[in-house]
């Protein structure tokens, strides 16, 4: 089966940019410790500093589905999302 490769973006409040960045980088380490996990990384905007874009490989649809339920990302989108807007893109 091929890859499945996800990017998502988030905005945060500009306020929130710093706070965010290092949630976003714990999720990125933590994913990357899932099995089904090849790649996360989280890239900033060029453009504007409250965007970041994570780009995701995962080894199978299936696996990219597990990580919606690992207690770290429910934890962790649930402090983003008072302060940030994410949403994923295929």
């Amino acid at each position: 089966m091929a890859n499945l490769f996800v990017m998502a973006k988030v905005t945060a409040q500009p306020s929130y940019t710093p706070q965010a960045s290092a949630l976003l980088i714990e999720l990125a380490r933590q994913s990357e410790e899932e099995s089904g996990c090849i790649s996360y990384k989280i890239l900033p905007s060029l453009d504007e500093s409250n965007v970041f874009i994570t780009l995701e490989v995962w080894e199978s649809p299936e696996a990219e589905q597990q990580h919606w339920d690992t207690a770290h990302l429910k934890q962790i989108l649930a402090m983003l999302t008072p302060r940030a807007v994410p949403y994923k893109s295929a």
